[in-house]
């Protein structure tokens, strides 16, 4: 159980702490600065890996809480290679094993790194970029089942839903082409499958600003945050939603990207709620640029990828049921038990995005 458990009111601080990178927003490739985040991932521990990337090289490290000095594990460069990333590596995952999971956009393939390999292998894709079911076109997210090790990916350009049984063994779970209807998605870039529902799961479908919730098995979605096709930023709107959470209540926390913040979507709610970044871009501890991913560590606290400042964040929960204050944000709910939701979600920016172009060519 986590610390929210015994949270009548669950409250965030405003301010976040950095645990990787400077809080200034320096970019750097050394062992104290990050340059480009990309993939994030939350460990045992609460230790949290990151890998980030400077034309020509990617490294992955791994830091321990306190302690903003990162571990490299993963040392390589740019390329086509076993043993190389292209530039976007959009989303990391780690099985109970230690096995590393990377999801490289750029060569539209999954590739799994033992513990203390100098090369991965390859588990879904890896044949080109391309529309038939065995291809992937520019995939921005993905969840590995932790019992089965089967790979949802969502396979942006191509607007689906895919999962990856084995290496030649493909389903389509979800999408119908691109459009805004309840059948299709524009450019999903975001994914969470909640195995305690049935693999009930929930899809950041980027360009429709909405959140939307399919049954396995549907042939179509349900908008649960959002309004299709309408992008804002009030707090019944998303624009350009990039990747989500859940916790145990089904509650969703969402990276609302083009509104540079984080937002708490309750079960059944028809608004969400404010609770990191202040919609305004900017390299303060309580501001985010152009926000990733979130995560949540064994206490609740948010994880979040602050790529634009070229730092992560820690944004820490204060149980103070009785009391509020101008440093910290409130949502009242019986938030319980954060830990069993160290799934994977994941970042995300479609390759048309100007400001990751130009980051990851730098």
């Amino acid at each position: 159980m986590s610390a929210l458990s015994n949270c009548s009111t669950t409250v965030w601080a405003v301010n976040a702490t950095t645990i990787a990178g400077s809080s200034l927003g320096t970019s750097g490739f050394n062992s104290t600065l990050l340059k480009s985040p990309l993939g994030i991932m939350v460990g045992t521990n609460d230790s949290i890996y990151v890998m980030d990337y400077k034309n020509p090289y990617y490294r992955m490290q791994l830091f321990y809480p306190v302690n903003q000095l990162g571990t490299i594990i993963i040392n390589t460069t740019k390329g086509t290679g076993l043993n190389q990333f292209s530039s976007f590596v959009t989303a990391v995952n780690i099985d109970v094993s230690g096995n590393i999971y990377i999801l490289d956009a750029g060569n539209n393939r999954v590739t799994q790194w033992a513990p203390g390999a100098s090369t991965g292998i390859v588990v879904a894709g890896g044949n080109g970029s391309g529309t038939s079911l065995t291809q992937l076109n520019s995939p921005w997210d993905f969840f590995v089942e932790p019992n089965t090790s089967y790979i949802w990916i969502a396979d942006q350009y191509n607007c689906r839903i895919v999962k990856w049984l084995n290496t030649s063994t493909v389903m389509l779970v979800a999408g119908a082409g691109c459009g805004s209807n309840a059948t299709q998605f524009s450019y999903p870039t975001g994914l969470f499958v909640d195995t305690s529902d049935s693999n009930t799961f929930y899809i950041a479908d980027y360009s429709n600003h909405r959140i939307q919730k399919w049954f396995y098995g549907a042939s179509s979605g349900i908008t649960v945050a959002g309004q299709s096709g309408v992008s804002g930023s009030a707090l019944n709107q998303l624009n350009e939603p990039f990747t989500l959470t859940m916790d145990t209540n089904k509650s969703l926390y969402i990276v609302d990207y083009g509104n540079n913040r984080i937002v708490l979507w309750l079960l059944g709610s028809t608004s969400g709620i404010l609770i990191a970044g202040t919609g305004v871009i900017g390299v303060l501890p309580s501001q985010l640029s152009y926000p990733y991913s979130v995560r949540l560590d064994s206490t609740g606290a948010l994880i979040v990828n602050d790529y634009g400042n070229n730092r992560i964040q820690r944004f820490p929960v204060l149980c103070t049921p009785n009391t509020t204050s101008s440093s910290t944000t409130s949502v009242l709910t019986n938030s319980t038990s954060i830990a069993a939701t160290l799934q994977n979600t994941t970042m995300a920016v479609p390759l048309t995005t100007n400001s990751l172009t130009t980051s990851a060519s730098e």
